[in-house]
C-alpha cells in the first residue's frame, strides 16, 4: 500500500494537470468552453470554504432559447452587455452585465423578473437589501429603480473579492456606487443582529445545492427559506415594503410550492386571517422560474393592478396568483392561496405527490422534496428518483460492507477461544459511537445560525467538543467517583443537561445573535463543554475496566466504536431530515442510557 501510495504521488507530481484535470458536464459553461466552443472561456477561479467560484466569458443570452428567458427579458441593448457569468461550481450561476454608471443603460432590468417587487411599492426611493450578490444583477435592478440605498450581503468571500479587487474595472461602476455597501456575512445572521428596515428584500436563487456536493455540508441545507426565516424577513420590512424570493421551479411546481405554503403559515402567526391579500406569484412563461412577493399589509388594488399590468407586458411573465386577480390558467399557487384554513392546508400539502410542507429550523431541508415513500412509488405517481435518500442509503450501503470487511473481519480472526462477553461489548461501544455522532452533528446544525456562517459552526463545534471530550477523559476517575462509580448515573447526568440545553438554552440562542463574534464562540463553547465533559468519562472508563477482566476482547472494543462511528453520521442526517434535529439530538439519550446499563464490569466474570 505504501508502494502504491508513492507511485500514485509521483505521477501525481510529473502529470498534476492530468491526473487533476476538472471535466466539466458538456451542456453547462465551463464545459463549452472546455469542449472547444471559442464563444464560451474560463477566465478566472476562486476557492471559498462554501464553494468554488468562477468567472467566464459568454456569449450573450438568447432569451427566446433559454430555459429561463424572464432572467434577461427582451431589451436587445442590454443583452449585448451579458458578456461574462459568474457560476459556483459550474452550477449556480449569475450574469454579470457591463455597467459604465449611465443609469439610462439599467432600462432594460425593469423587464425582467429581478424586478418584481418593484411595481408592488409604492416608494419613489426604496431602501433594498440583497441576499445574494452574485454577479449584481439584483443591485442593478435596485439602482434601475432609483434606491436610495443597497445592502449587498454575501457569504462567499471569494464572490466579493471578485467584486472589489480582482474584477474591479468590470464592476466598479456599482461596487463603489455610494449608495452601494456589500457586506461579507450569511444573510439571515446579518437581518437578526440588526434591527434596520427595507422596503424591498430580494433573494434571488440563493441555495446550497451548488455551494455544497463538495464541501464538508454536503447534506446541510439552508437556512435560508425556512418558516424562522420567513417570520424574520417579514419583520424587517418597512410599511408597505415587500418580500421577493425568486427560484427556478421544478414541473410540476415543488420548491416555490412549499415556499408559498411557508409564507401563508407564517402569516397565520402573525394572526393574519386571509393570507392570500398579503402573497402574490409571479411565473416565468415556461413555469420553470418563479418569484413570490409577500408583505405583512394586505396587496391594495393598486399594487396587484400595477403587478399585473407590468406581467402582462412582458413576454416571457404572467401572473399566477394575486388578491381579487383571476390568473389566465388554473395553477398549484393560486390553488394553494386559495385554501381557507391551516387544517385544510395541511391536508391538501399531505395529498400532494411530493413533500411540500412547510420547513422549519429544526428541519431545514427546503429543497429536499422527495419522501422515503418514493424508493417504492405506488399508485402510478411519477416522482422522480428520491436522490437523498437513496444517497444515503447508497453511503450506509458502502460504509457498512466497509466496516464489516476492514474491521470486523478481522477481528473474527484474531479472536481467542472461550472469550464471551461479545454482545455486551458491542451494545455498550457501539452506543458510544451512535451516541456521539449524534450529538455532534446536531450540535453542528444547532449552532449555525448563531455562529453565522456553515464553517464557523462547523470548526467551533468540533474543537470545543473535542476538547471537552478529552479532558473528560482525562479526568474520567474523578468525575466517575463524583457520580457514585456507575456509569448509569453519568448517563443520568448527560440525560439532565442535554435536555436542559434543548429546552432552556437553544430556544434562547437567536437573542445571542448580535452578540460580537467572540462572544458567540464562547457561548457555543460554554453550552458544548458539559456535554463533552461527561462524554469523554465512557470510552477509557470501558477501555480499562475491560483491560481489567478481559484483556483480549480490547481490540473488539476499539473495532465495535469505530464501526459504529462510521455508519452514526449517514444515519444521523437521515434522522434529521426525516424527524428534525432535535429528534436526532433526543435521540442519543435512550443510546447513552443503553451504554450505562451495558457497562463492562470491574470484576466477578466475564465482561
Amino acid at each position: 500500500m505504501v508502494a502504491l501510495a508513492a507511485v500514485a504521488l509521483a505521477v501525481s507530481a510529473i502529470a498534476p494537470s492530468s491526473v487533476f484535470r476538472m471535466r466539466y458536464a458538456r451542456d453547462s459553461f465551463l464545459g463549452r468552453a472546455q469542449a472547444g466552443d471559442a464563444r464560451y472561456a474560463l477566465e478566472y477561479v476562486a476557492w471559498d470554504p462554501i464553494a468554488r467560484i468562477e468567472v467566464s466569458r459568454v456569449p450573450a443570452p438568447d432569451p427566446d432559447r433559454s430555459a429561463w428567458p424572464s432572467l434577461f427579458g427582451p431589451d436587445r441593448e442590454l443583452l449585448s452587455r451579458f458578456r461574462r457569468v459568474v457560476t459556483q461550481n459550474n452550477n449556480a450561476f449569475t450574469y454579470a452585465p457591463e455597467y459604465d454608471g449611465n443609469p439610462a443603460s439599467l432600462r432594460g432590468l425593469g423587464d425582467t423578473v429581478y424586478a418584481a417587487a418593484y411595481p408592488a411599492i409604492s416608494v419613489p426611493r426604496p431602501r433594498v437589501l440583497v441576499v445574494g450578490v452574485g454577479g449584481g444583477m439584483d443591485v442593478l435592478t435596485a439602482l434601475r429603480f432609483d434606491a436610495a440605498s443597497v445592502v449587498g450581503v454575501e457569504v462567499n468571500g471569494a464572490t466579493l473579492e471578485i467584486l472589489r479587487r480582482t474584477y474591479r474595472d468590470h464592476f466598479r461602476a456599482w461596487v463603489e456606487d455610494p449608495r452601494v455597501r456589500l457586506v461579507h456575512e450569511e444573510g439571515r445572521h446579518f437581518l437578526a443582529s440588526r434591527d434596520d428596515a427595507y422596503d424591498v428584500i430580494q433573494l434571488s436563487g440563493v441555495d446550497s445545492v451548488s455551494g455544497t456536493p463538495g464541501a464538508a455540508h454536503v447534506f446541510s441545507e439552508s437556512y435560508l427559506y425556512t418558516a424562522e426565516a420567513v417570520d424574520l424577513y417579514l419583520s424587517r420590512l418597512a410599511p408597505g415594503g415587500v418580500l421577493n424570493v425568486m427560484r427556478p421551479e421544478s414541473s410540476p411546481p415543488r420548491e416555490m410550492l412549499r415556499l408559498v405554503a411557508t409564507v401563508v403559515e407564517s402569516l397565520r402567526r402573525r394572526g393574519v386571517e386571509r393570507p392570500a391579500g398579503h402573497v402574490m406569484v409571479v411565473v416565468d412563461r415556461s413555469g420553470s422560474f418563479v418569484a413570490v412577493l409577500a408583505q405583512p399589509q394586505p396587496f391594495g388594488p393598486e399594487p396587484v393592478r400595477r403587478v399585473a399590468a407590468w406581467a402582462a407586458a412582458n413576454p416571457y411573465l404572467w401572473l399566477a396568483a394575486a388578491p381579487g386577480f383571476t390568473p389566465v390558467r388554473p395553477n398549484p399557487y393560486a390553488a394553494i392561496l386559495a385554501v381557507p384554513t391551516a387544517r385544510d392546508l395541511d391536508a391538501a400539502l399531505r395529498r400532494y405527490p411530493w413533500d411540500v410542507r412547510p420547513v422549519t429550523d429544526d428541519r431545514p431541508f427546503f429543497f429536499r422534496t422527495s419522501r422515503w415513500s418514493h424508493i417504492w412509488p405506488r399508485g402510478g405517481v411519477e416522482t422522480g428518483a428520491p436522490i437523498m435518500e437513496l444517497g444515503l442509503l447508497t453511503l450506509l450501503g458502502i460504509s457498512a460492507v466497509a466496516a464489516l470487511v476492514f474491521v470486523y473481519l478481522p477481528l473474527r480472526g484474531l479472536r481467542r477461544p472461550g472469550e464471551t462477553g461479545v454482545a455486551r461489548l458491542v451494545a455498550f461501544f457501539g452506543s458510544l459511537g451512535l451516541g456521539y455522532m449524534a450529538i455532534e452533528m446536531a450540535l453542528i446544525q444547532k449552532f449555525g445560525l448563531l455562529l453565522g456562517h456553515p464553517n464557523l459552526a462547523l470548526s467551533v463545534v468540533l474543537a470545543a467538543l473535542l476538547l471537552a471530550t478529552g479532558v473528560g477523559s482525562l479526568l474520567s476517575g474523578l468525575v466517575l467517583r463524583a457520580l457514585g462509580h456507575s456509569l448509569r448515573f453519568v448517563s443520568y447526568a448527560l440525560s439532565f443537561v442535554l435536555l436542559a440545553e434543548l429546552l432552556l438554552a437553544f430556544p434562547r440562542l437567536n437573542l445571542a445573535v448580535a452578540l460580537p463574534l467572540a462572544g458567540r464562540v464562547g457561548l457555543v463553547g460554554a453550552l458544548v463543554a458539559p456535554i463533552g465533559l461527561l462524554l469523554g468519562v465512557y470510552f477509557p472508563t470501558g477501555i480499562e475496566r475491560l483491560k481489567g477482566v478481559s484483556p483480549g476482547l480490547v481490540p473488539w472494543a476499539w473495532g465495535m466504536n469505530g464501526m459504529a462511528s462510521v455508519v452514526a453520521p449517514i444515519l444521523a442526517v437521515a434522522v434529521s431530515m426525516t424527524a428534525g434535529i432535535s429528534a436526532l439530538f433526543l435521540a442519543a439519550l435512550p443510546v447513552y442510557l443503553l451504554a450505562g446499563l451495558t457497562e463492562p464490569r470491574t470484576g466477578g466474570g466475564r465482561s
